[in-house]
């Protein structure tokens, strides 16, 4: 029996126009209804979902979200945290100098602020397109209270160009970090062992939940650990493929409303 259902952002729960269709938002209300957690999980801060809570009835102290991707699992409406995760401090800059190294745009992102580094000619980062709710400030302004607070470090660029330059991130940089794509157009680079799985199995166990009682939505490679984790894991239609083999459903795409299929789908299996 489902207790608690994680559901990834982009591509999942919302449309290619980031809206949440009415199907989407009935479903998850059908499942608080029912008893059934519902939280968000995402590489965005509790900042930039505000609005999306709001819509789905879960901005309250009730309720949690896994954000920068479980680095931060964190209490809606309130803010508090309940595990927090962040880069070693005396590592954020030459990490970020690394992938500058490549041509690669970087970002440093920390609780309530965005910090750039400047970018190499003729890539720009694109970051502020996806996170126009944050404010941008230069590195400069990046003082050492703010660089022990960074949850991540982010490449938003042109995904062929991000493609071009995978093979040359120092393996080095893998083995120590957690280093996955978001988007086909993003890479992220968080603590090692952050990621979406050991965010949900932390909220699983605030919650009392046991693993084979959750059930994780979503369809990219930073989607992967979650779904592994959970004991129930549905894949997007528009999922990676890599994201499918390991679903134990494969649900219709973002533009169908794939999220309220998958949710009605194991609701059916529960007592009304």
């Amino acid at each position: 029996m489902v207790k608690l259902i994680a559901i990834d952002l982009d591509g999942t729960l919302l449309d290619d126009h980031k809206e949440i269709s009415q199907a989407n938002k009935e479903a998850v209300q059908a499942a608080l209804a029912q008893g059934v957690e519902v939280a968000i999980a995402t590489g965005r801060p509790l900042e930039a979902i505000q609005h999306l809570l709001d819509q789905l009835g879960l901005n309250t102290a009730d309720h949690y979200s896994l954000t920068y991707n479980g680095g931060l699992v964190i209490q809606n409406y309130l803010g508090e945290a309940m595990s927090k995760r962040t880069l070693p401090s005396d590592q954020v800059t030459p990490i970020a100098q690394s992938l500058l190294s490549l041509d690669l745009p970087v970002v440093a992102v920390g609780l309530d602020q965005v910090y750039e580094y400047p970018y190499p000619d003729g890539h720009p980062s694109n970051y502020h397109k996806t996170m126009p709710f944050l404010p941008f400030t230069g590195v400069e302004n990046m003082d050492s209270d703010a660089q022990s607070a960074i949850f991540k470090l982010v490449v938003a660029t042109e995904a062929d160009h991000l493609a071009s330059r995978l093979e040359e991130i120092p393996e080095s940089l893998r083995n120590d970090y957690s280093v996955m794509q978001s988007h086909p157009h993003q890479l992220e680079i968080m603590p090692k062992g952050v990621d979406k799985g050991q965010g949900l199995s932390q909220l699983a166990k605030l919650l009392g939940i046991p693993q084979a009682q959750v059930m994780a939505i979503g369809d990219e490679e930073n989607d992967l650990a979650m779904l592994q984790w959970a004991g129930i894991a549905v894949a997007m239609g528009n999922a990676r493929s890599d994201v499918k083999a390991i679903a134990d459903y494969v649900t219709a795409n973002n533009q169908d409303s794939g999220v309220a299929q998958a949710i009605r789908h194991f609701l059916a299996e529960l007592p009304h």
